[in-house]
């Protein structure tokens, strides 16, 4: 590798920097006196003048371990590396314009270590395993920031793991036990999250058994299952509320979860079939659920395991109805959903930095939330093909009711899912509107639409009252508000609402007098929006 006089060379470097022009006085100070000076006065004390890219990766390593976990100081340190990575490129080169950084890693660090033919031919080893399968994931296509984020947090961490048990040999328990030690970092608060770490022993675990990768979320971590004729019963009961044409796949997916509560509560009272179950056994399993997990209303819970049992005793599962067990009416409980104010949906699309495409993107969703009220489940299901851009029309089946809405595209609205489709959305054959930011790419869930309320209501500060319930409805009641506020009838509200029965519009109908009179419907974003489709 060839060498060079470092002072000499800093010296033309910066000659050239300051001759080429384009570099701010500040930005010129700050590389040679926080990044080349110390370097120069590294080799100065070590008496070395003549260096070439080994000694200098030596002092950046060095230098990185010495700032390391130093967030306050993080700048500092890639101020120090990127001055050493020009010097090093200008003098291999003669040229400054060297290319973006790629992420540090040590030389020492195991991905760096290409395995030898050997370790690569055996699907039992650790290093070819995870190098084949980072190599089958960038011919998937995952993006380079998700590679990396893969890399650094997951598969290094396991080859760490399998290096410190002194094996080569790929082992499930290894992995697990690395990704058991990542999450009590995190419940212990040293950590923020490890899902890098399950999602590389997943893929791992994957590839080593069948030699492929197909791109899926991870199901909840260490989620219990139930027993094997429980589990049964239940797939029974959620395919039979689907095929009778009575019920949503979201009203299946409700039933099961909750009914799924209580079959484990009557694991734990020590049955794992429905054979001797008694009336009592039953009545003691819901009130333990409805106590343990139902404190504000057990209405759901009772309405599904009725429902459940009864569906037992039709198919001949149960010789006696259990269904008469559980009691038909709970105490009611008065939910508070309350909708954003204006000044806190302005507040919310505020705090949205909409320089970045995930910004764009959860701005669009909220504009597009504040003015149709659209709930969750159909922005997320929403294809561009439900957009009449000419006509200015949203046309959806809803997913609760699956009837047909059609709503007005207002300006503010339009534009921002106009910007998010052209300027930010992934390339992609999907035909959803909004899409997942990172690989694998796929329609967004609509339990990450909560998210996103969640994350922009902590940066705006905005906090609910005691009982209040905020989230992505709120929106969705803001709207209903102020459509009646603006003196909107109730029937025209239903359908604005997408609602089949009057009674749905009853929860917004408690807007005061004063507010009667003094509110209108149109919303005003304060100049978030734009002018004109």
């Amino acid at each position: 590798m060839n060498g060079f006089e470092v002072d000499v060379m800093t010296e033309l470097l910066m000659s050239r920097l300051r001759s080429e022009g384009g570099w701010k006085k500040q930005k010129l100070y700050s590389l040679k006196s926080i990044g080349l000076r110390p370097l120069l006065k590294h080799f100065e004390d070590v008496g070395s003048y003549y260096v070439d890219d080994d000694l200098i990766r030596d002092y950046l390593e060095k230098q990185n371990d010495i700032f390391k976990g130093d967030k306050k100081r993080a700048w500092r340190w890639h101020l120090i590396r990127r001055s050493a990575e020009l010097l090093m490129y200008f003098a291999a080169t003669g040229r400054v314009d060297m290319p973006r950084m790629t992420r540090w890693t040590r030389r020492d660090c195991l991905l760096l270590i290409e395995p030898s033919a050997e370790q690569l031919a055996d699907n039992g080893n650790i290093y070819g395993l995870v190098w084949r399968t980072r190599n089958a994931l960038k011919e998937i296509g995952y993006a380079y920031r998700t590679l990396l984020y893969y890399d650094a947090s997951g598969f290094e961490k396991i080859l760490e793991a399998h290096k410190e048990a002194g094996t080569e040999v790929y082992s499930r328990k290894i992995c697990a036990n690395a990704v058991l030690y990542a999450q009590k970092l995190v419940e212990t608060g040293n950590r923020y999250r490890y899902q890098a770490e399950r999602k590389a022993a997943a893929l791992l675990d994957e590839y080593h058994r069948y030699g492929t990768i197909t791109p899926a979320p991870l199901s909840p971590f260490n989620q219990a299952a139930l027993c094997a004729e429980f589990e049964a019963l239940l797939d029974e009961y959620g395919n039979d509320m689907l095929f009778s044409g009575k019920h949503s796949a979201v009203t299946s997916r409700t039933a099961r979860s909750i009914v799924k509560g209580f079959l484990f509560d009557m694991e734990d009272a020590g049955f794992s079939t429905f054979d001797g179950v008694s009336l009592a056994d039953v009545g003691g399993a819901i009130a333990k659920t409805a106590s343990e997990h139902y404190k504000r209303g057990a209405e759901s819970l009772l309405h599904y395991t009725r429902g459940f049992l009864k569906h037992l005793h039709d198919y001949g599962h149960t010789e006696t109805d259990l269904s008469v067990a559980v009691p038909k009416m709970a105490a009611p409980f008065k939910k508070i959903y309350q909708g954003f104010a204006d000044d806190e949906i302005r507040n919310l699309l505020g705090a949205v930095d909409r320089s970045t495409n995930i910004g764009k993107r959860d701005y669009a969703i909220m504009v597009l939330a504040a003015q149709t009220g659209l709930r969750a489940v159909d922005i997320a299901r929403l294809k561009r093909s439900d957009i009449d851009w000419r006509k200015r029309e949203i046309r959806v089946i809803q997913s609760k009711t699956d009837e047909e809405l059609c709503l007005t595209l207002e300006t503010e609205s339009g534009n921002a899912v106009f910007e998010y489709l052209t300027g930010a959305r992934q390339d992609c054959d999907l035909p959803n509107v909004f899409i997942r930011a990172v690989h694998p790419l796929g329609a967004l869930n609509p339990s990450a639409m909560q998210g996103v309320v969640r994350k922009y209501m902590r940066v705006a500060g905005i906090e609910p009252a005691k009982h209040q319930r905020y989230g992505f409805h709120s929106f969705r009641r803001a709207f209903g508000t102020r459509l009646l506020e603006s003196g909107t009838p109730v029937h025209l509200l239903s359908q604005l609402l997408g609602h089949v029965d009057l009674d749905s519009a009853r929860p917004y109908m408690s807007a005061s007098e004063q507010g009667l009179r003094e509110c209108c419907l149109p919303l005003d974003l304060g100049g978030n929006g734009g002018d004109a489709l």
